[in-house]
């Protein structure tokens, strides 16, 4: 009897070795904002934990990792990051440089700042690279690039990042005709979220906030007739603020008030829809 639980005991010892191994070999890639994830997800078809550094509702320009965070990066097969965002400079300065893929190579960045809470971009640079398909595209790429680095021999992802451009490729396709069609000029926007979407594609973003003020009575007006110049119906904003804020800008110019999201899951059906509900305002 003695026998046979000592031997029970040496294989359960055994069994929690193995587990704990597993475990330790897991392949974990960590991205630094929501809309990164569906993306490395949809690229290394699903073969990794995925998982997301900003909770969900959280803002990206106020986020500060915490330390069981950068230990969590330090152990992580790769972290792919926007590269301008504020807080992904510290995660950049504490973890293995080796681990990093900055995903704002090969983008052409535009000046310029935004700010939640009054924490303003330090290098003067819109992070909001992931709301253009053309710059998505580049981001994509990128991944692409360093995932086939590690894995050379893996061809179904370099297969799954080309059905991902197509995608993408359809969506700029889109936006580019239906900005033309609707003679689209402008978009009106709370936050400043769409910069490099509105380069991309010839239009101007009338931000109403600029580094996280609201705007003065002389701003207020100027923004009221620059909206009414460009025939503009819908004012976008975006889930962490009050429609209240606009809500005098929407009386004037008797547009609707529209909630998008910037941080969503599905960054590309996202997009879409801002391009549907802009040039909607305009047919």
């Amino acid at each position: 009897m003695k026998r046979i639980t000592i031997f029970i005991i040496i294989c359960a010892l055994l069994s929690a070795c193995v587990t704990h191994e597993s475990n330790a070999d897991e392949k974990t890639i960590f991205v630094t904002i929501t809309p990164l994830k569906r993306i490395v997800e949809e690229i290394t078809c699903g073969d990794f934990n995925i998982e997301v550094l900003v909770p969900e509702g959280a803002s990206p320009e106020t986020f500060e990792p915490t330390a069981r965070q950068l230990t969590a990066l330090n152990e992580a097969s790769k972290v792919y990051a926007t590269g301008l965002i504020d807080f992904e400079q510290s995660i950049i300065a504490n973890i293995d440089q080796t681990r990093i893929v900055d995903l704002s190579q090969g983008i052409t960045p535009i000046a310029g700042s935004c700010s939640h809470g009054h924490k303003h971009h330090t290098h003067g640079i819109d992070p909001h690279t992931w709301t253009s398909p053309r710059t998505l595209a580049t981001m994509v790429r990128t991944i692409e690039h360093a995932i086939m680095s590690e894995y050379p021999d893996s061809t179904k992802y370099s297969e799954a990042a080309a059905r991902l451009t197509e995608r993408i490729e359809a969506l700029d396709r889109h936006c580019a005709e239906s900005i033309e069609r609707s003679n689209t000029q402008a978009i009106l926007i709370y936050h400043p979220a769409y910069t490099y979407y509105a380069r991309d594609y010839g239009i101007r973003q009338i931000a109403i906030e600029h580094d996280g003020k609201e705007p003065s009575p002389r701003q207020m007006t100027a923004i009221i007739e620059e909206a009414r110049r460009n025939n503009i119906r819908t004012i976008l904003i975006q889930p962490q603020y009050s429609p209240d804020k606009v809500a005098t800008i929407a009386a004037e110019c008797n547009a609707e008030i529209i909630e998008t999201n910037p941080l969503a899951d599905d960054i590309l059906l996202e997009i879409q829809r801002v391009t549907d509900i802009m040039c909607e305002g305009h047919e």
